[in-house]
């Protein structure tokens, strides 16, 4: 190997072992403003006709059995702190993507119809992702719902995105909703995904604040919600 592509390469491996070795503060909670890169919102969504369950028992289930919705092989959950269930807010995950890469997130947020997490900063993202079930007007008519808003952690998770990441991200979170829509019987009549890259996007779903819920804690009331 001639000397000018190993000096080409060591910029490389230095990145990658940085990544590998990951930040010196890995259960800080991170936000969209730790990360690099453009402001993302991914949903993906499965709409369900003659669901059996309710939207309360589905949202449950789906939060304290996430690692046994969640295709191994592409995200492998555990709990952090000790075994799961139970999921509340406080609870740690550990996840394992791809087989390769860790990740560490957190529940900020949990509601009769949904929960969310935030990563940490051992997470190849920064940011919030949260998983909803939306009861339309007929009985067993829903909508179930993930929907991200991160920027990537690092320039290299950025360029592993780019490279590939994204389809198998979006594979997961399909394979996951496919087995939550298993659980809530009836059947799919219609799936699908987006991306939106732009300044300023937010959740489809508000939290509620204090203000909204005097004397309750952030994290345990209704917030208000519309599917995009």
């Amino acid at each position: 190997m001639s000397r000018l592509p190993r000096l080409l390469a060591l910029p490389a491996l230095i990145a990658a072992a940085a990544v590998l070795k990951g930040p010196p503060d890995p259960l800080r909670p991170s936000a969209p403003e730790d990360g690099v890169g453009p402001l993302t919102r991914r949903r993906y969504w499965v709409e369900l006709e003659g669901a059996e369950r309710s939207p309360e028992d589905i949202a449950r289930h789906w939060r304290e059995h996430l690692p046994d919705h969640a295709p191994k092989w592409l995200a492998y959950f555990r709990g952090l702190d000790g075994p799961i269930p139970p999921v509340e807010v406080g609870t740690r995950l550990w996840i394992l993507m791809m087989l390769v890469r860790r990740g560490r997130v957190v529940v900020e947020h949990v509601d009769p119809l949904g929960f969310r997490v935030r990563t940490l900063r051992l997470h190849p993202d920064a940011g919030t992702s949260d998983f909803r079930v939306y009861p339309q007007k007929e009985p067993g008519h829903l909508i179930l719902q993930i929907e991200s808003l991160l920027r990537t952690n690092s320039y290299f998770d950025r360029l592993a995105y780019l490279f590939g990441v994204h389809a198998a991200q979006r594979r997961n979170w399909e394979l996951t909703l496919l087995s939550v829509a298993a659980y809530a019987g009836g059947r799919v009549v219609n799936r699908g995904h987006e991306s939106l890259e732009m300044p300023g996007v937010a959740h489809s779903y508000t939290l509620p604040t204090p203000d909204d819920l005097p004397g309750a804690p952030v994290g345990l009331g209704q917030g208000s919600a519309h599917p995009a």
